[in-house]
Order: structure tokens, then C-alpha cells, then sequence
């Protein structure tokens, strides 16, 4: 049966409501239960404070993480911790309807996008913003792998669309209460205990090889002597030698020095916004922009 609706200006906002609830209705597959904020729902359900709600968890098998090696850490595409927590949520929720067992990494990006869409996520930085194949790709490639790499997933096969489970750090920082998917708080990405947890976690596997911490800290050190400006930031990594190598090692204008030198430049670029994004959120450097005033020490 086909149904055709005229819009006309006098039912413009009836009809608009009506799909509003039938796209609710849609996602309810996804999303744990429905809620007056459209940040929450899946989130609401998940939250330490509110573990009542939690009689999935128990039944939840976690995988052993493997750290995968890597110099500086996530690629500098990676510029929030968000999307990947609430990717960690959506995870659980398909493995408490798949009774446990790991589910494919495809039906993970599939109910991602949906809950991202739903809860209007898209609007706030690191979630995709369309549901084009490109912003799969990002999701899975930008977003949900470095979760993997750090050990908070971890995806078995090596096929087209291998099967993900969820690691017991990754349910931990899972139920650790967001100021964004929890509060509706859009001016906070991570709340203080998220950050100290994460920190703690990315200098835990440094000594694993997952360089994050260590490239994290190496920046905030240059950025506490003087004050500096972002372009200050993209020639700290230009300058950066390992930086350098490790780019030209998989580039393919390895040989090509004017093609390098515009690709050098592209990528410290993407590294500088995308680190300095990533120390805000953790509460290192300062939220105000154009600047980049150290708030707390990364030391070991």
C-alpha cells in the first residue's frame, strides 16, 4: 500500500511532527528506550548512575584487547573521543540482542548511523554529518578503528566484514557518565573522570606500542614554553624527523620532493587540529580558540 502526503503550509507542522515520531519508531531496534532528550536514549540506559537499568551488562562476553603499534598514535582524522564511546554503547546493545556474541562490524555502522541520525549527533564534531558511503568509511575507518587499535573493541577476521565484541575497558569507559550523550551538555565532550580515565588508559598501552600518549604529551610540552599559534603547531610536525620519516615510509611520493613537501604539509595540518582537539577534550589544553594555554601536565 502507498501513501502520498501533501505538505501545504497550514499542515507543515503537524506533518513534520508525524515523521519525527515515525523515525523514533524506526530506531527503536537500536536505541534502548525513548526519552524527551535527543542526545540520550541508548546512552540514558547505559550510564553508572543509572546502573539499575543495566541487567544487559551481566551477560556481555568481553574479548582480550590487542594494542596495535603505532608511532603517533590514532591518524589525525581522529579529533574526538565521543563518537567511539557512543559507538562502545551502540556496540553493547547489539551484542545484549545477539545474546552475547560478537555481531559484524557492518551492522555496527549500520545502527551507529541510525542512532547518530536519530539523536541529531551529526550537529557535534567527530560525528558523521551525512549517511553517504564516504561517511561510513569515516566512521569505521576514522572514528571506530582507533577503538580498536587501543583496545577498547576488538574485531576478529580478517574479511570483508569481520565480527567486533567489546573489551572490558572498553565497557568500562562505556558507562562512565558524557556531559554530551548524557546531560545535553553541548559546551563539555568529556567529563572529568572520562578524561583522567583516558589518560590513564592511552599512558597504559604507550609501553604497548599505541604512541598516543607519548605524541600527546611530546605537544603539550612544546605548546607550555611560549605562546604559540596553530601554524606553530603544523611546523612542530613538519619539523618532527620521526614525523617526517614515518610519513614518507608509506607515502608514494616518497621520491617525488615537491609532492611530498605539499602532502607534509596537508597531513601535519590534519595532525596538528586533530591532537590539539583531542587535548581540549581531555582538559589539557584550554577551550578557547586561537589559543593554547596548557592546563595540565601530561608527565609520566
Amino acid at each position: 500500500m502507498e501513501i502520498k502526503i501533501v505538505i501545504t503550509k497550514e499542515n507543515k507542522e503537524q506533518i513534520l511532527k508525524l515523521i519525527d515520531q515515525l523515525v523514533e519508531r524506526e530506531a527503536e531496534g537500536i536505541t534502548a528506550e525513548s526519552t524527551s532528550s535527543p542526545v540520550l536514549g541508548l546512552a540514558k540506559a547505559l550510564t553508572r548512575a543509572e546502573s539499575s537499568n543495566l541487567p544487559a551488562i551481566g551477560k556481555i562476553k568481553v574479548a582480550k584487547p590487542d594494542i596495535t603499534e603505532s608511532r603517533f598514535g590514532a591518524w589525525g582524522m581522529f579529533n574526538s573521543f565521543v563518537p567511539g564511546k557512543a559507538a562502545l554503547r551502540v556496540l553493547i546493545s547489539l551484542l545484549d540482542k545477539n545474546d552475547g556474541k560478537p555481531v559484524t562490524l557492518s551492522s555496527l555502522i549500520d545502527a551507529c548511523m541510525t542512532y547518530f541520525s536519530r539523536s541529531r549527533l551529526y550537529k557535534y564534531r567527530g560525528f558523521p554529518k551525512k549517511t553517504t558511503e564516504s561517511s561510513r568509511a569515516r566512521l569505521a575507518m576514522h572514528l571506530i578503528r582507533p577503538y580498536y587499535e587501543m583496545g577498547l573493541m576488538k574485531v576478529f577476521g580478517d574479511g570483508k566484514d569481520p565480527h567486533i565484541m567489546i573489551t572490558e575497558e572498553g565497557l568500562d569507559f562505556a558507562q562512565l557518565q558524557n556531559p554530551l550523550l548524557d546531560e545535553y551538555d553541548k559546551t563539555k565532550y568529556l567529563s572529568e573522570e572520562e578524561g583522567k580515565w583516558m589518560i590513564n588508559h592511552l599512558k597504559g598501552i604507550d609501553k604497548m606500542g599505541y604512541k598516543e600518549f607519548s605524541i600527546l604529551k611530546e605537544l603539550t610540552h612544546f605548546l607550555g614554553s611560549e605562546e604559540k599559534n596553530f601554524e606553530d603547531i603544523v611546523n612542530w610536525f613538519k619539523s618532527n624527523r620521526a614525523f617526517v620519516d614515518w610519513l614518507r615510509s608509506g607515502s608514494r611520493y616518497e621520491n617525488d620532493l615537491e609532492a611530498f613537501s605539499r602532502q607534509l604539509q596537508n597531513v601535519a595540518r590534519t595532525f596538528a587540529s586533530g591532537k590539539i582537539a583531542l587535548l581540549r577534550e581531555l582538559g589539557v589544553v584550554s577551550d578557547s580558540r586561537a589559543t593554547y594555554q596548557t592546563l595540565l601536565s601530561l608527565e609520566a
